[in-house]
This record gives structure tokens, sequence and C-alpha cells, in this order.
């Protein structure tokens, strides 16, 4: 949007646009919009005194904001779902007697994305993991171990490489793939 945005009606809906629209498709500005444009802005030089705005805002206080306090512990983003996730959230539904359809209710989740994740088949959202976490009383996340990295051949006092991480799969060659075709 070029410029400063105008909220005007366009049809019974009122719309924040750009002026080339605001003028093309002719709305009515919006009641608090035709309020402030026909309010002066400043005081007439022949009113005397300063020139100063007729609409101040209120200053806001000048006491900062509480600061939030750091969380201790390990974010979710540096955890991971444990491999077993189906098997685990099964039979901790189990222990609670607790139906498929009781618990998806509880986390707020369809039945059917319960199923499927019980089944192994769709992977939690992190607000799912949580609920299921509460409800079930169980611990569905890991914290992310390290990677080993391979150190570089023969590269002493340099940092691990694109080439020390990734592997690459080769397609075998034509000539590979006839003969191990004619070999069967």
């Amino acid at each position: 949007m070029k410029g400063r945005g105008r909220n005007v009606t366009i049809e019974g809906a009122s719309m924040l646009v750009c002026p080339q629209c605001a003028s093309k498709f002719g709305g009515q500005p919006t009641p608090s919009e035709s309020r402030l444009a026909s309010s002066p802005r400043t005081r007439p030089s022949w009113v005397g005194g300063p020139e100063r705005p007729t609409h101040t805002r209120p200053r806001r206080d000048s006491t900062p904001k509480p600061k939030p306090k750091p969380r201790s512990g390990v974010l979710i983003d540096e955890m991971e779902l444990i491999e077993d996730y189906a098997k685990t959230i099964r039979a901790a539904r189990q222990r609670k007697h607790l139906s498929q359809e009781e618990l998806a209710q509880k986390i707020g989740e369809r039945i059917s994305t319960l199923q499927s994740i019980e089944a192994g088949r769709l992977k939690p959202t992190g607000k799912t993991i949580r609920g299921l976490e509460r409800e079930l009383e169980i611990s569905l996340l890991e914290p992310v171990g390290a990677v080993p990295i391979k150190v570089g051949k023969g590269k002493t006092g340099a940092g691990p490489t694109l080439g020390d991480r990734v592997v690459v799969k080769r397609k075998k060659s034509q000539k590979a793939r006839q003969e191990g075709t004619q070999a069967k």
C-alpha cells in the first residue's frame, strides 16, 4: 500500500485501503475518519496563542513494563518427540481408563486425529503434545542430543565442512544396471 491507508466503507464493509482505491471505489469515510478530517489539526493563526494540535493523545505512563522472566528448563524447540510415542500414549490412556473419545475431548482434538496419533500415522503438534502430557501425566518429549560430527580428512584446526556432513547418493550407471538385470 502506497501512502497512508484510509478507512472507507465500500458496499457496507469498513476497509483500510490505499488512497487510490479509496478514490476509485468512492467509498464513504468511516465515522472516525470523517470526524478527524473535518476537525482542524492546529489552531488558526487568528485565534491567538501558540499553534498546538487540538487533538492530543494521552501520554503513556513513563513506568516501563515488567520484562518477562527468563524460563528455566529446556524449550520445546530444543526437544524432540520420543520414538515410541504412539505406544506410550495408548498405554497411558488405557492405564487412566479413558476412551479415545474422552481423551480427545479433554485435549481438544478430534477422535480421528487421536486415533491417527495412537496408530503412529500422525505426529502430534506442540499443542496436542502439551495436552496429552497434561492429561495422561506422561512425557512425550526428550532433549535433542548433540549430533556427532566427523572431522574432515587431513584438515587440522578447521571445523567440519558441508562435505563432512552430506552423504551423496549416486545413481547406478546404465552399464551397471544392465549387468544387474542380465545377472538375474
